[in-house]
Order: C-alpha cells, then sequence, then structure tokens
C-alpha cells in the first residue's frame, strides 16, 4: 500500500471523491467503528455517502501514520482528527481518533477498525447531547467525599 497516497486520498476525501480512497480497499473488505460493521467496498461506501448526507462539511485532518508498518502482519496504524459540524450554522465539533488496517497480499485494505469515542459525536445533536454531557461530567467527575 502506498502510505502516502491513502492519506491524501483521506484527507482530500469529499462527497465528489470517494472513489480514490476506495480504490484502497479489497472488494471483500470490512469497515467496523463504534456504531457500525459492514462488509464490502460498495457498503463501506455507503457509509461514507450517508456521513456526507447528515453532518455539514465533514473532513478528515492530520491524518498521519502512528509507527512504521508491519508489513510481517500486513497492518499498519493511522491517527486522525474529524472534524464537521451538524449544521450550516453550527459550531465546528472535533473528534480524534485512529485507525488499524490490515492487508491483503496485494496491499489494498482487508479489514478497517475504527477506534473513538462515539460519546464525543453525540454530543454534538440537541436531543441526546446534553445527556451525554451530564453523563460524561458525572463518570469522569465524580464529586468529593
Amino acid at each position: 500500500m502506498n502510505v502516502a497516497a491513502f492519506i491524501t486520498a483521506a484527507e482530500s476525501l469529499g462527497p465528489d471523491s470517494l472513489e480514490p480512497l476506495l480504490e484502497f480497499y479489497a472488494e471483500d473488505c470490512r469497515f467496523t467503528d463504534p456504531f457500525q460493521t459492514v462488509y464490502g467496498r460498495s457498503n463501506i461506501r455507503r457509509v461514507y455517502q450517508d456521513m456526507f448526507s447528515h453532518l455539514h462539511q465533514p473532513q478528515f485532518k492530520n491524518v498521519e501514520l502512528m509507527a512504521q508498518p508491519d508489513y510481517a502482519k500486513s497492518e499498519l496504524v493511522i491517527s486522525w482528527c474529524f472534524e464537521f459540524s451538524i449544521g450550516h450554522q453550527k459550531p465546528r465539533q472535533q473528534v480524534l481518533g485512529c485507525s488499524r488496517l490490515r492487508l491483503d497480499g496485494q496491499g489494498k485494505i482487508l479489514d478497517h477498525q475504527d477506534f473513538w469515542d462515539g460519546s464525543q459525536l453525540m454530543q454534538a445533536f440537541p436531543i441526546v447531547g446534553p445527556i451525554i454531557r451530564w453523563l460524561r461530567q458525572k463518570i469522569g467527575h465524580p464529586k468529593d467525599h
């Protein structure tokens, strides 16, 4: 896999530029994130299309290789910052995460697993956001006794 080309494709991903990124995936690949697991390149295309239809200007930034690829295991890990807003006039949100990519014998992505805090995304939404923020505060900051 050409890691630099993959990073470029990820950082320039947009509604009209899905195909260059999808070329890095094997036809029978698997994609997993905190909310879903899908199989096949066409279903991964749908995940990205849904992302562009539900979020305003989603964008991956600062995509970086976290360590030298382990080609003996055919895997690599990249980190990224995902920026978006839930509407045109809404504030921009940021979610930090990383992806573990396992490659097949041709260097195509066979298994893409994303790791990130799904509650960060949910905090941006009007109804569930306040509840998630309250829960994170309660769990993250216990009261002194």
